[in-house]
């Protein structure tokens, strides 16, 4: 039966727990393939579904006729480029955001390029947004939609840089965030407003109308202007100052900001003018907000997320909030999000999962409580091929809580494993309890797989951040290391079988941990990591921005003095790595250039130490395609079994 229109196999239990069980471990494919729905988004009548699926070994968007899903779906896509989102601003047209990594003409760098395309309900008659602007071609991402009026479904509003002399478009300095009304059918845009230069963002009021702009100057203190008068300052340095989200889905509507509260966890709060931050509108005790959720069709904020073990949702309005509630008690021991509705509230897209139940998509209608599994984001996997995952909270050796997660691999006696450490990117961001198809992977080879959120992760509030900054090879390899021993001490791991792997900043704890804590790990591989931090944080330019300084803050170094930044880049102490050494980079990574690994490589090769590199070709910073994620899993595969094998 297709899996566009079948139902659940057996009344409401989750799809991922039919079928017969496993007698080996699924094929890699089964792990690296592009999930088969991201992004789902129902038209306003309720009549289409759109969703990001795999297309010949890219993505593409899917146009689904919700009476008939039978129906082979249109697709949208665009050479070599990776198909982002979608969104639709009426029943008719539907607008497809599309991202590709490539050389700017005049430049040797790699760039990530965003453009919008507008198609029709058949995927035709495509119009790219801005089309007819001279200076998109000089915009990177031209594809931020910052409003969408429900009384003008035809239009759309989009943010670019554009600069004052209609002419100069030489002057890098001298671009300014202008905002633009674009026509959703033809695609042509006129500029409506263009901020004072330093302007970063551009509060509109959903009905296509900016309401100020905030702006920060060149020593990053920053002012909120509304209505040609200062509303507020703050200073951005750190990264520490509130951010604007949008507004609130009231009658009188306030402008909204995420900020921290008295304990340091960050909340929602009113912003007055003047003031500044006021009121809470949703401040949990112990976790930071994670993000806004918001009505599709208005863009107004009805409610947030926010994670303890797993990612929550919290409702303004109690008629949404009982349909939360409603869904996860239908869907027991899953994390549940309502990611798209119709217009009338008739019908919603509901994706639910957890750690052995990978996503799935449901069409639900409140009227007859129906809910329909359309799609299954893994359909080659099954419950019984995944292990799994749970809490395993730890103290760090000078008494700081540390919560972690362990996945057991499907059928092993949890005594005595070959276990794999995986810290996760950012650093500023955390692990949840859910489906990880990485962490999956290597529980069905056999291995145990660590996720600690060490010091200096995101959700705990901003003293658990800021107690990582400058201990990057110390406390932070500290929580780490304290964690491979409780997994010692318990019984769980093996000790002379533990590696480490890591993506991002997770390739940096691999490389550091293998680097500072020689004699814990026998093997460590990383993807996209960052080695040389004084190389990373120049990147060409020493001018002081948000960014450089929320770098600084982290690492306790500043751009005077590079000292610090060597002490902490495992590329200055390779000599003191005794562990094999497995790096992967994609080479039209923008987000850490792929000299960082080949940096690290030359490294490790004068100190006269194993180590294998291979260059992902083709793909970028997220691994966005099927056969680059397959590759990678299948270096992973050979090298975790040459040095830790079970």
């Amino acid at each position: 039966m297709n899996a566009m229109s079948r139902a659940f196999c057996v009344g409401l239990l989750m799809s991922a727990t039919c079928g017969a069980a496993a007698t080996s471990p699924p094929p890699v494919e089964a792990f690296g393939s592009l999930p088969a729905f991201e992004a789902a988004r129902l038209s306003p009548d309720g009549k289409h579904l759109a969703v990001v699926q795999p297309h010949n070994n890219e993505s593409a968007i899917a146009i689904y006729e919700i009476a008939d899903l039978s129906k082979p779906p249109h697709m949208v896509a665009v050479p070599d480029a990776v198909a982002d989102g979608v969104d639709w601003p009426n029943d008719d047209r539907l607008i497809c955001t599309f991202r590709l990594n490539q050389k700017e003409v005049y430049h040797k760098d790699v760039f990530q390029w965003a453009r919008s395309v507008s198609v029709d309900v058949n995927g035709r008659n495509e119009a790219v947004l801005l089309n007819n602007w001279k200076k998109l071609k000089y915009n990177f991402g031209g594809s931020a939609i910052v409003d969408q009026p429900p009384e003008d479904p035809n239009h759309v509003y989009m943010l670019a840089y554009d600069t004052p002399d209609t002419h100069d478009t030489q002057d890098l300095w001298n671009w300014h965030l202008g905002v633009f009304k674009v026509d959703v059918t033809t695609g042509e845009g006129v500029e409506v407003m263009l901020a004072p230069k330093g302007a970063f963002q551009i509060p509109m009021d959903g009905h296509g109308h900016p309401l100020g702009f905030v702006k920060h100057d060149a020593d990053l203190s920053s002012e909120v202007v509304m209505g040609g008068h200062v509303a507020g300052t703050f200073n951005s340095k750190g990264g520490g100052g509130p951010e604007f989200v949008g507004l609130s889905n009231d009658a009188s509507p306030t402008l909204l900001v995420e900020a921290q509260g008295p304990t340091g966890i960050t909340g929602l709060y009113h912003w007055t003018t003047p003031g500044g931050v006021s009121t809470a509108l949703f401040a949990d005790q112990h976790y930071d907000v994670d993000h806004e959720i918001r009505d599709e069709h208005t863009g107004r904020i009805i409610g947030v997320a926010y994670a303890d073990d797993r990612m929550r949702a919290s409702y303004f309005d109690p008629a949404m909030q009982a349909i939360q509630t409603r869904l996860e008690k239908t869907l027991p021991n899953q994390t549940v999000w309502i990611v798209s509705k119709d217009a009338a509230g008739a019908s919603y897209l509901v994706v639910s999962e957890s750690p052995r139940n990978p996503p799935t998509l449901f069409l639900y209608t409140p009227a007859a409580h129906q809910l329909m599994q359309l799609l299954q984001a893994y359909p080659g996997l099954q419950q019984s091929d995944l292990g799994d995952m749970r809490p395993y909270p730890y103290k760090a050796r000078d008494g700081l809580d540390i919560r972690a997660y362990l996945t057991l691999p499907p059928g092993k006696d949890p005594h005595n494993l070959p276990t794999i450490v995986m810290p996760h990117g950012g650093p500023e961001a955390r692990t949840l309890l859910g489906f990880n198809w990485v962490a999956q992977f290597f529980a069905s080879r056999g291995y145990a797989v660590l996720q600690p959120n060490f010091r200096g992760s995101s959700g705990y509030g901003r003293s658990f951040v800021t107690a990582g900054d400058g201990e990057w090879t110390n406390k932070v390899q500290f929580d780490v290391q304290d964690g491979v021993k409780k997994l010692i001490a318990d019984g769980v791991t093996d000790p002379k079988r533990v590696c480490i792997y890591g993506a991002n900043y997770g390739g940096y704890m691999s490389l550091a941990g293998a680097t500072f804590s020689p004699d814990l790990y026998a093997c460590a591989a990383a993807f996209a990591g960052t080695f040389d931090l004084d190389r990373l944080h120049y990147s060409g330019t020493k001018f002081e921005s948000v960014a450089t300084s929320i770098w600084e803050r982290r690492l306790g170094a500043s751009s005077i003095d590079s000292s610090a930044m060597e002490a902490q880049s495992p590329s200055e102490h390779a000599d003191q790595v005794k562990a094999p050494i497995l790096l992967m980079h994609s080479d039209k990574d923008v987000t850490v250039p792929i000299e960082q690994s080949e940096i690290e490589e030359r490294a490790l090769k004068r100190a006269d130490k194993s180590v294998q590199f291979i260059r992902i070709n083709g793909d970028d910073h997220s691994l966005s395609y099927a056969l680059t994620r397959i590759q990678m899993l299948t270096e992973l595969e050979k090298f975790m079994a040459a040095n830790i094998g079970h």
